[in-house]
């Protein structure tokens, strides 16, 4: 007898199609095997599961299956109003490097969810997850210089994790950026306009501000998936030329 997914099953395969680039959605991919291991289907299974997410994802340019079921849909709504739910909803089960793995304890799990936890040092829940939602989505290269070692990559929050909690997994609040562009955004130094063009502050040294345009364009390349939000631009451009004033 068919067994439907549950949605703390949806949620799973939601946090690895966040994760996993469009073209490895197949049923050899590692991480697909594990996932299927952990919820007991076959790899063919989870790998029809994330074309069918892919269908309700309209950041896409062109969606997979169309028969996701009323379950997928409310997962998937369920993570565009609040990302943490993903996240939260795969305890004790976490995606790793490895594939998917038990936490050792509540620490190491907390690592990896959407909130300030104490550690030796306080550790910032979910960033892990966050940083590879993004880089997958512009498939591990910077969006202005085409970096593509992922040493020298940074998921950059557009608005600060500081300032709005609710938006620290959103993965429309996010660009990829090579570390230096990463500095120079996160302290409001450069910004983007409408078009998505770089800005660089006026008060920028020369020399620094020939390091920050020797991109290969000015303009941000598009992600695969989930457009750099334009609001969240608007509150980044405001700190940008505030500052100059301040």
């Amino acid at each position: 007898m068919r067994r439907n997914w549950t949605k703390p099953e949806v949620r799973l395969a939601l946090a690895l199609y966040l994760r996993l680039e469009f073209g490895k959605f197949h049923k050899g991919n590692r991480e697909v095997k594990a996932l299927a291991a952990v919820v007991d289907r076959t790899p063919s299974a989870v790998a029809l599961k994330l074309g069918n997410l892919a269908a309700l994802d309209d950041s896409l340019p062109q969606g997979g299956m169309s028969n996701a079921s009323a379950t997928d849909r409310i997962v998937w709504q369920e993570f565009l109003q609040t990302p943490e739910t993903i996240i939260d909803a795969s305890l004790p089960v976490h995606l790793n490097t490895s594939g998917f793995g038990f936490a050792d304890n509540a620490t190491a799990w907390k690592s990896r969810t959407g909130n300030d936890v104490s550690a030796p040092t306080t550790a910032r829940r979910g960033q892990q997850f966050f940083r590879d939602m993004i880089l997958t989505g512009y498939q591990n290269r910077c969006a202005l210089t085409e970096v593509n070692d992922p040493r020298l990559l940074n998921a950059s929050h557009i608005v600060g994790w500081a300032d709005a909690p609710k938006l620290r997994l959103n993965p429309t609040n996010g660009l990829c950026l090579n570390t230096l562009h990463d500095r120079a955004f996160d302290r409001h130094l450069i910004t983007f306009d409408e078009d998505y063009q770089m800005q660089v502050a006026s008060d920028v040294p020369w020399d620094a501000r020939k390091s920050l345009e020797k991109v290969d364009s000015r303009r941000l390349t598009m992600p695969t998936r989930f457009l750099p939000n334009q609001t969240f631009l608007e509150q980044h451009r405001r700190r940008f030329y505030n500052r100059l004033l301040e």
